[in-house]
Order: C-alpha cells, then sequence, then structure tokens
C-alpha cells in the first residue's frame, strides 16, 4: 500500500485515533492524580572510629585505616540488604512489616559505597514522617550491629556511623512529561487501533 493509502485510512477514522489519544492521555492524567503519594529519601552514612590505635614504634593503624574502613563500609551494605537488619530498622520507627515478602525486605533499601568511609543509603517511604523516623533508625541499628561485634573486644578504636540530616522529597512527575509520554502511547496505539478496524473491515 502507498503512502497516500495510509492517509487515506487515518482520514477516514480520525475520530477513532484522536479519541484513542485523548481517552490514554486523560487516563494517564487521572491514574497520577489519584496514586498515592510517595517520598524519596537519602542518607549519607559515614563511618569513623571511636580512637587511635596506639603503638610506640609503628602506626600500624594509621597506614591501614582507610582499607579497613574500606572493608568494613561493605558490611554496612550487606547489612542493609538483610532481612533481618531492615526489619530491625523498620520495628525501631514503628512501621510493621507483616505484609512484607522476603523480596521486599531485601529490596527496601538500596546501599551504595560511594567512597572509602561514605555509604549512601537510599529509599521510599509513603509520607514525610515515616521517611524521618527510618532515617533516624538506619543509623541507630547498625550502631546497634556495631556494639555487639564490639562486646567482647572492648576496643576504643572500633567503628563508628556519623550521620548528616537526610534529603527527603516528595515524588513528582512533571505535567509536561506526563503528557509527553501518554501522547506517545496513544499515538502509538491508536495507529494500531485504526489499522485493526481497517484490516477487520
Amino acid at each position: 500500500m502507498e503512502l497516500k493509502g495510509y492517509f487515506k485510512i487515518f482520514r477516514e477514522n480520525i475520530k477513532l485515533f484522536s479519541g484513542v489519544i485523548i481517552i490514554i492521555v486523560l487516563g494517564s492524567f487521572v491514574y497520577f492524580a489519584l496514586r498515592p503519594v510517595s517520598y524519596s529519601a537519602s542518607l549519607a552514612l559515614n563511618i569513623t572510629r571511636g580512637g587511635i590505635q596506639q603503638t610506640g614504634d609503628y602506626r600500624y593503624d594509621d597506614f591501614y585505616r582507610l582499607q579497613a574502613d574500606e572493608k568494613f563500609a561493605e558490611t554496612v551494605v550487606e547489612w542493609l540488604k538483610n532481612p533481618r537488619t531492615v526489619v530491625d530498622i523498620y520495628g525501631k520507627a514503628g512501621i510493621g512489616t507483616d505484609s512484607f515478602s522476603m523480596r521486599q525486605l531485601t529490596k527496601s533499601f538500596t546501599a551504595e559505597k560511594l567512597s572509602a568511609q561514605i555509604v549512601a543509603v537510599s529509599f521510599s517511604a509513603k509520607d514525610g514522617k515515616s521517611a524521618e523516623k527510618i532515617s533516624a533508625a538506619i543509623p541507630e541499628t547498625i550502631t546497634k550491629n556495631i556494639r555487639l561485634l564490639n562486646k567482647k573486644q572492648d576496643d576504643g578504636t572500633w567503628f563508628e556511623i556519623v550521620t548528616q540530616d537526610p534529603v527527603i522529597i516528595q515524588d513528582r512527575i512533571g505535567a509536561l512529561v506526563i503528557l509527553l509520554a501518554s501522547a506517545a502511547l496513544g499515538i502509538f496505539v491508536g495507529f494500531w487501533a485504526v489499522m485493526l478496524k481497517h484490516y477487520l473491515e
């Protein structure tokens, strides 16, 4: 079929084509307007030490400190992927996890080692207050785990966690992005709707 033939088909079915686009665009705006509000939060965990190892002849602690911090940062990242740690964090924040699946628990937090001493943690929450509580519970839970590791060592140079105020932002998608994406989808669906109608006729 020549290009003129396609134009003729779309002229004859312009109401169907434009109607599909309008329905999808309006449906997209209604969906994003009615969906539950969620918040994204980001928190930086700074790994430090409670003291410096005292040695008379060789500054062993200074030489290996960054390397040890880097390895411990990897431990913190793995803790935040562990369901037991996640349950403890939510419990300390006063949030129940009975409805969570094991996959949801392991995917609740995204932890990434940015440097030898910094671990970035991001997560989602249903409201700003919950995000604040979870942000406060994360370092408290990690500190508790550290103390359990150090319980029998009595080592004053063990690791500590220092945090800054979290960044909490409401998740929003711009109206222009919704319009462009839904219009593109509408054109795609409308095209095939017209072609299907033409084929059936």
